[in-house]
C-alpha cells in the first residue's frame, strides 16, 4: 500500500488515507506480531536492484501462501513513501561530498561500498600503515638514501566522488522517505511470529550494499521493537490511520523498490497471485453506456478510462447475429437472460429456446409486470404432470395456410425426423414411407380445413395410424391426389413388414412423453411464431434437453421460425418489427436442423429476424452452420474455453488476443468484439452482469401467479389430460367425418364436356379404338367404396 503524506516534512505527523479495517468475522481472540523495517546502514548506500525475471514477488507470495482463513489469519505489508524534494536531495549530496573532501583517503575505491576507514579512527588499515613507517625508519639510509620521503596523499578521482554520493548522485531516480510496517495476526499464538519471520526472510533478496532491518533499541539482552509496549500503540496508530512517522529516517530511490511496487508478472508462478489474465485491447471509446435505453442491447461491465466500470450496450441498429462461446457454467445463458429481459421490457419480440427450463424459472419474477403479461407465451415441455397447462402446436395444421405450403411442411418434418434418427442415404425406404405419410396427412389437413373442420386436423401421431390401421387408411386414400393414391394402393403393400416399424418407432417414443403429446397432440395450434413476430410477443420454449424426441421438436420449431421469417416477404418493410431469437445449447439442435440455422443467418436479416446463439464449442457445429454464423456476426463473445477452441476464436480477431488469455478467463468474464460504427471492433474484456444485480428493481416474485394466469389466457392453454383425451378419439372422428363426404370424381378419364344419357349409347367408337373388354378397369378404391358405402361413382 503506497500513501502520500500531506505534510511537507517526512518527520511530521500528517495522516494519509485510512486503511481498511480488519474483517468482522475474524475470531475474537487475536494474537498479533509487528515489525517496522528501515535501512540498516547509512541510507546513501543502496539496496540491491532486483531483476524482473525471476519475479522477486514470487518468494513473497510463497511466504504468505499458508495463511489460514479458518484461524482468522492475516498478513499485511504496508509500504508508505513520501517524495523528497530535489533541493533536499541536493543538500544531502553536498554534505556527503564535503565529508569526502575532509578525508579523501577514506573514500572507497569501489563505488557504493562503505568507507574503509576515517581520519580520526585507528583501524587495522591505520595500524598496518604505522607498521610500514616503523620498518622504514629501522632500515635507515640503506633503503631511503638518507632522506625521509614525503608522505603522498591519494587525490580523489571521479569514481571516488560518485562513491561518496552513493545512490544520491546527479541524475538519480526520485527519492522517497520510507516507512515499512508488517503486521501478522492469528488465533493461534505461535502463528503470527512464524508468518512475520517468513516475510522478513523474503526481504533479504533486496540486501546489497545496504539491507532492511527491524527498528528497535538494542539493550544487549533484548531489543525494543514494534511489539514492545513502548512502541506498540504508535505502530498500530500509524498502521490504521496511514500516519507517516517512521522511527528512523530512511531515504530510498524508486529503482531500489521497483521490485516491490510493481505488480506480479507472468514470470511469477505462485498460485496465490491475482492475475490480469493477459493483454486485451481496451473497449471502444464509442461504445455506449446502457442505462435501460430501448435501442441498446446490454453487453456487460467494461472498464472506464479513468478507473471503475460501466454497463456497456450495443446499438440494436448494428445487431444482426451473435455467437456466444465457452465452457458450461461460465455465464453464457446469464448474459442472454439479461439481454432477453431488457428487450422484453422495451417492447421487442423475443423467442428464447431454453433447454431444461432453468433460464425461464430465473426470468419469471423479472417479467411479472402488467405491460409484459399480455405479450408473454410459455411452452414447458419438461413436466410430465397430466394436470399441467400447455399450449399446443400442430406442424400439420393447414389453418390459414395454402396448398402451396405443403412441400415446405413436409420437408421440415421429414428432415427433423431423419436427422434425429441419424438416417443416412441407406435408409431410403424409411424416408420414402415417412415422406408419403406426411404428404398424405398434410393434404388431409388441408381438405379438412377447407371443409370448415380444422379441429379435426391430423397430428404427427396419425402417422402411426396411417401406417398400421388399414381401415383408417382406406377411408382416407380415395380423397388424395393420384400420386399418393398410387403409392398406398400399389407401392406400399409391396414393402416388407419390417419397413413400417422403422418409421413408427419415433412416433412411439414421442407417444411416451405426456408433455410432448400435450404440445403436439392437438389439432388446433395456439402457438404461432409468425403471429409472435408481428405482435412483439415474448416467447419462452423449454424442451427437456435430452434424447432424439427433444431434438425433433427443437428442429421443427427452428424450421418453423425460418418459414415464418421468410413469409414476411409479403409484408411492407416499414411494418416488419425486429424479432430476436435466442437459442441455447446450439450444438444439440444443429445436427437436426440440416442447414436451417445457417439459412436463418444468411436470409432472415432483411426480414428483421435476428439470431443470438449460445454453444460450448463452435468446432462441434456443422460446417454449414459455423460458416453461416461466423460470416454474418455482429457479436462474437467467448468465455474460458479449450485451447483449440480458443485458437479458432483468436484467428477471427487477427491474433490480437493470445489463446492462453482466453483459456484462463474466470467465470462470468468474457472477451468479445462487436460491430460498431460500420466496422468490427477490436476484442475487449467484459465482466458479466447478473440478472439479480441489473434488474433488482424489477423483481416481482409475488406476482408470478398472475403471470401464469396471463399465459393461460394468451396461449389458450389446456390441461394435458384433456388434450390426450381428444387425441385418443381423433382417429375415429376423422374416419367418421370422411365417410360423410361425397366421393371425389375419378381423375383417370376425362368425362368430356357433357355426360351422355343412360339410354343413349352415344357415338360409335372409331374402328382403331380399343375393345371395351380391354379397357382399363375402375380403380380398386372406387370399387371398395361402391361395395361398402353404397355410393355410386359416375
Amino acid at each position: 500500500m503506497v500513501s502520500k503524506k500531506k505534510a511537507t516534512s517526512p518527520r511530521g505527523h500528517g495522516r494519509g488515507p485510512r486503511r481498511p479495517k480488519p474483517r468482522k468475522d475474524t475470531p475474537k481472540q487475536q494474537h498479533v506480531a509487528r515489525a517496522e523495517l528501515a535501512l540498516a546502514l547509512p541510507d546513501h548506500l543502496a539496496l540491491r536492484e532486483v531483476p524482473i525475471k525471476p519475479d522477486p514477488l514470487e518468494a513473497l507470495a510463497a511466504a504468505v501462501a499458508d495463511v489460514r482463513e479458518d484461524l482468522g489469519e492475516r498478513a499485511d505489508i504496508v509500504l508508505d513513501l513520501v517524495p523528497i524534494s530535489p533541493s533536499r536531495v541536493g543538500r544531502r549530496r553536498s554534505r556527503l561530498l564535503a565529508r569526502a573532501r575532509r578525508n579523501p583517503s577514506g573514500m572507497p575505491a569501489i563505488p557504493g561500498l562503505p568507507q574503509q576507514g576515517s581520519g580520526g579512527g585507528f583501524g587495522l588499515d591505520r595500524l598496518a600503515s604505522l607498521g610500514s613507517e616503523i620498518a622504514a625508519e629501522m632500515r635507515g639510509q640503506q633503503g631511503r638514501g638518507g632522506q625521509r620521503p614525503a608522505q603522498r596523499q591519494r587525490m580523489p578521482t571521479v569514481s571516488d566522488v560518485k562513491a561518496a554520493m552513493g545512490k544520491f548522485g546527479p541524475g538519480a531516480d526520485p527519492v522517497f522517505a520510507l516507512q515499512m510496517l508488517i503486521r501478522t495476526c492469528s488465533s493461534d499464538p505461535a502463528r503470527p511470529r512464524i508468518l512475520l519471520e517468513q516475510i522478513m526472510a523474503t526481504l533479504e533478496g533486496w540486501a546489497g550494499d545496504n539491507h532492511l532491518r527491524p527498528v528497535g533499541a538494542n539493550l544487549l539482552v533484548t531489543r525494543l521493537r514494534a511489539d514492545s509496549r513502548l512502541y506498540r500503540r504508535s505502530f498500530d496508530r500509524r498502521f490504521v490511520t496511514g500516519e507517516f512517522a517512521p522511527r528512523r529516517s530512511s531515504w530510498v530511490t524508486g529503482a531500489e523498490l521497483a521490485g516491490l511496487l510493481k505488480p506480479a508478472t507472468k514470470h511469477n508462478m505462485a498460485a496465490n497471485v491475482a492475475r490480469s489474465g493477459g493483454v486485451v485491447p481496451p473497449p471502444p471509446p464509442s461504445l455506449p453506456t446502457w442505462t435501460g435505453q430501448a435501442d441498446l442491447l446490454p453487453l456487460g461491465w467494461v472498464a472506464k478510462p479513468g478507473g471503475g466500470e460501466r454497463l456497456a450496450g450495443l446499438p440494436l441498429a448494428y445487431l444482426l447475429f451473435g455467437l456466444f462461446l465457452g465452457k458450461a457454467g461460465y455465464g453464457k445463458t446469464e448474459m442472454s437472460l439479461v439481454q432477453a429481459i431488457a428487450l422484453a421490457h422495451n417492447g421487442h419480440g423475443t423467442l428464447f429456446l431454453d433447454p431444461h427450463g432453468d433460464g425461464w424459472q430465473r426470468a419469471r419474477p423479472y417479467l411479472a409486470h402488467p405491460h409484459i403479461a399480455p405479450r408473454l407465451w410459455e411452452i414447458d415441455l419438461t413436466s410430465p404432470d397430466l394436470d399441467a397447462m400447455v399450449g399446443s402446436w400442430n406442424p400439420l395444421s393447414m389453418e390459414n395456410r395454402g396448398e402451396e405450403e405443403i412441400p415446405d411442411i413436409v420437408n421440415a418434418i421429414v428432415t427433423g425426423f431423419a436427422s434425429a434418427l441419424n438416417w443416412s442415404d441407406s435408409a431410403g425406404r424409411a424416408k420414402t414411407i415417412l415422406t408419403r405419410s406426411v404428404q398424405t396427412l398434410a393434404h388431409l389437413s388441408w381438405m379438412l380445413s377447407r371443409a370448415g373442420r380444422p379441429e379435426l386436423a391430423p397430428t404427427i401421431f396419425q402417422i402411426r395410424t396411417l401406417l398400421n390401421d388399414e381401415v383408417w387408411r382406406d377411408a382416407v386414400v380415395p380423397f388424395l391426389p393420384k400420386t399418393l393414391r398410387d403409392f398406398w394402393v400399389q407401392t406400399y403393400p409391396k414393402y416388407s413388414n419390417e419397413a413400417t416399424p422403422v418409421v413408427t418407432n419415433i412416433i412411439e417414443r414421442l407417444d411416451s412423453s405426456n408433455a410432448l403429446k400435450g404440445f403436439l397432440g392437438s389439432s388446433l395450434s395456439t402457438y404461432d411464431i409468425r403471429h409472435a413476430m408481428d405482435n412483439g410477443k415474448v416467447v419462452f420454449v423449454c424442451p427437456s434437453g435430452t434424447g432424439d424426441t427433444d431434438r425433433i421438436v427443437s428442429c421443427l420449431l427452428i424450421y418453423d421460425l425460418f418459414r415464418a421469417g421468410l413469409s414476411r416477404r409479403t409484408m411492407p418493410v416499414a411494418d416488419r418489427k425486429d424479432f430476436y431469437a435466442f437459442i441455447d445449447e446450439l450444438t444439440a439442435v444443429d445436427g437436426a436442423s440440416k442447414g436451417t440455422l445457417a439459412a436463418i443467418a444468411e436470409q432472415l436479416r432483411k426480414y428483421k429476424v435476428k439470431l443470438l446463439a449460445m454453444t460450448q464449442m463452435a468446432q462441434r457445429l456443422s460446417a454449414t452452420t459455423r460458416q453461416g454464423l461466423l460470416q454474418n456476426l455482429s457479436i462474437l463473445s467467448t468465455t474460458a474455453s479449450d485451447i483449440d477452441e480458443a485458437q479458432m476464436v483468436v484467428r477471427r480477431w487477427g491474433k490480437k488476443v493470445a489463446p492462453d488469455t482466453i483459456s484462463q478467463l474466470q467465470r462470468y468474464h468474457y472477451v468479445m468484439s462487436v460491430t460498431l460504427d460500420g466496422g468490427q471492433s477490436d476484442p475487449f474484456r467484459v465482466r458479466g452482469a447478473s440478472v439479480e444485480d441489473v434488474y433488482s428493481d424489477y423483481h416481482r416474485p409475488d406476482d408470478v401467479h398472475h403471470l401464469d394466469a396471463a399465459v393461460n389466457e394468451n396461449l389458450r392453454r389446456r390441461r394435458v389430460r384433456d388434450i390426450l383425451d381428444d387425441l385418443a378419439r381423433l382417429d375415429t372422428r376423422i374416419r367418421l367425418f370422411m365417410a360423410t363426404l361425397p366421393p371425389p370424381p375419378p381423375d383417370d378419364d376425362d368425362p368430356g364436356p357433357e355426360e351422355p344419357p343412360v339410354d343413349d349409347p352415344g357415338p360409335e367408337p372409331p374402328d382403331d379404338g380399343p375393345d371395351p373388354a380391354e379397357q382399363e378397369p375402375a380403380p380398386s378404391n372406387v370399387t371398395y367404396l361402391t361395395k361398402t358405402k353404397g355410393s355410386h361413382v359416375g
